[in-house]
This record gives C-alpha cells, sequence and structure tokens, in this order.
C-alpha cells in the first residue's frame, strides 16, 4: 500500500515575510488558513482542488482571518471551530471593533477584511469529537477557543499556538497576547498532545516537527515556565528584550527577524501580565 499524504505547509508570506505563518493542506482539508491577506496563497496551493473542510484550531485573525474569503469561493465547504470561537466567526463584529483598538490603523495592513462565515457552514465543537481520520481535543491556554486536531493515518497533531513559535529547528516559546493567556492550563494541553503520542506537529508560526516531537513539547513546557516567571518582575519593553536575547542565546542573531515576524516580542508580555493580575486578584 502507498503510505499516506503527508501535509503540506504553505508559507503564507506574511507582509513578504517568508516562515512568519504558514497554513497546512492534507488531503481535501486546509488546517488554519490564515487572515484574508494571505488567501491567495492558499488558493495557489489548493491548485484547482475544491476543500471538503477548514478545519480552525482558534479564531485569532493569523489563523482564522481568511476563512470567510475562502468560504465565499467554496460555498459548500464546512467550518469546523470550537464553540467559544464559533459566534465570532459567524458575526466578527465585536471581535474586528476590539482588534482595531489595539492594532489602530495597521489593522487592514496586519490582517485585511474579516468576511463572516455563514452558520450553516459551522461544525461546532466542544472538544472529544473524532470523524474518519480526524480527532479534536479541547486545548486552552493559548486561547478560551483553542482546539488541536490529531491525524491518526499521519501520527499528525496539527496544534495551533499550543506547542509554540518553532523556526527552523531552532528553541519553542509560547506566544502570549491578552485576553485568555492561563500557563497552567496550558500545561495541560500540551500533556493532551503528548497523549497522542504524535510522530509529527504541524503549527502556524512554523511549518512541520517530525524528528524530536518529544522534545520541542518538553522545550514548550520549560519555556513556557520561563516566560511566565519572567514577565511577573518586568514591563512589555523589558520582555521583549529579554526575549531577544532568550532567542539569540539558543538559535543565534540570525534567527532573531524570524521569530520576531512570527510573533512580535513586544506584544507577548500584556497576555501573561493579564494572567498574574487574575492570580493577584484571586488571591
Amino acid at each position: 500500500t502507498l503510505p499516506p499524504i503527508t501535509p503540506l505547509t504553505v508559507d503564507l508570506m506574511h507582509l513578504g515575510f517568508p516562515k512568519a505563518m504558514g497554513a497546512h493542506i492534507i488531503d481535501d482539508v486546509i488546517v488554519d488558513p490564515g487572515c484574508e491577506k494571505t488567501v491567495d496563497k492558499v488558493v495557489e496551493a489548493l491548485d484547482g482542488r475544491t476543500p471538503r473542510a477548514i478545519l480552525l484550531t482558534h479564531i485569532h485573525f493569523d489563523h482564522a482571518g481568511g476563512t470567510g474569503r475562502l468560504i465565499e469561493r467554496y460555498p459548500d465547504t464546512e467550518v469546523w471551530v470550537h464553540e467559544r470561537g464559533a459566534p465570532h466567526i459567524a458575526d466578527p463584529t465585536r471581535l474586528v471593533s476590539s482588534a482595531r483598538k489595539v492594532f489602530g490603523e495597521h489593522f487592514d495592513m496586519l490582517w485585511g477584511e474579516v468576511v463572516p462565515v455563514p452558520e450553516k457552514n459551522l461544525r461546532v465543537l466542544k472538544g472529544g469529537e473524532s470523524e474518519g481520520p480526524w480527532e479534536v481535543a479541547y486545548t486552552p491556554g493559548h486561547a478560551q477557543h483553542h482546539v488541536c486536531y490529531f491525524h491518526e493515518p499521519t501520527r499528525t497533531a496539527f496544534t495551533g499556538d499550543v506547542t509554540g513559535i518553532r523556526i527552523d529547528g531552532g528553541p519553542a516559546f509560547p506566544p502570549t497576547p491578552p485576553p485568555d493567556i492561563d500557563p497552567p492550563l496550558w500545561h495541560e494541553s500540551l500533556q493532551t498532545v503528548s497523549a497522542w503520542e504524535p510522530e509529527r506537529l504541524a503549527f502556524m508560526h512554523f511549518g512541520q516537527t517530525t524528528a524530536d516531537v518529544p522534545h520541542q513539547i518538553a522545550m514548550m513546557h520549560d519555556s513556557l515556565d520561563q516566560f511566565t516567571e519572567f514577565s511577573r518582575h518586568t514591563d512589555a519593553q523589558g520582555m521583549a528584550d529579554w526575549i531577544r536575547a532568550w532567542v539569540i542565546e539558543r538559535a543565534g542573531e540570525d534567527a532573531v527577524d524570524y521569530y520576531w515576524r512570527a510573533g512580535p516580542f513586544e506584544g507577548l508580555w500584556s497576555g501573561l501580565h493579564r494572567y498574574w493580575q487574575r492570580v493577584d486578584a484571586e488571591g
């Protein structure tokens, strides 16, 4: 028998830069198509095929923002999304309004237009579902609406942001934007991924890991603790400077720009700061 098809990573070339964002295509399924600004890269990679389903790990714009535009092109395609994210995919008005307060005039340049997905296209998930070769697990910690997908024939876990930002086999660290960062839940989600015993990780920032899956997950447990602890006693600029040094120490000066494009360091303190505020408020 022929070996199962392996996932294709599509470099979305966000803002013209390589290895910042990557969608995945396997058989007739797209996982995390990226933002509206980059959907042409996904269409090009489909090479005339019509996707059966678009599987969203979560609804952040870099992962899911282009979904509605793709559904305009492929109106019979099903969209899988966690129940906490589904309302915002069907009507992104509040989500976009909130994000514009953060990104300001840069929103359109970064993400493009966020087109609603008709409710008839949505398959709303809780986690724990199984269909054909696919399993779904609820994996919060980065976002309350985060799921991971396991494709059993290829032993591939599609992990969105749970297994971190990792480029060219370098170090892995957590993207930590507000408002949902919860390190203890994130550790549990890493354990959920480990329990699948995957032989491949496919993730947005950036690509695939096959040779050292347990090592990447172990790195993420470690870096999540390091980042969480350091954020306790610094501010946004202090965190950014520390992350830059952290990357240089582990991957060299040349890697810094790639890592920054995948997850701008200045934006990674606020999610952890909010977590610590919550911890302190709860005593």
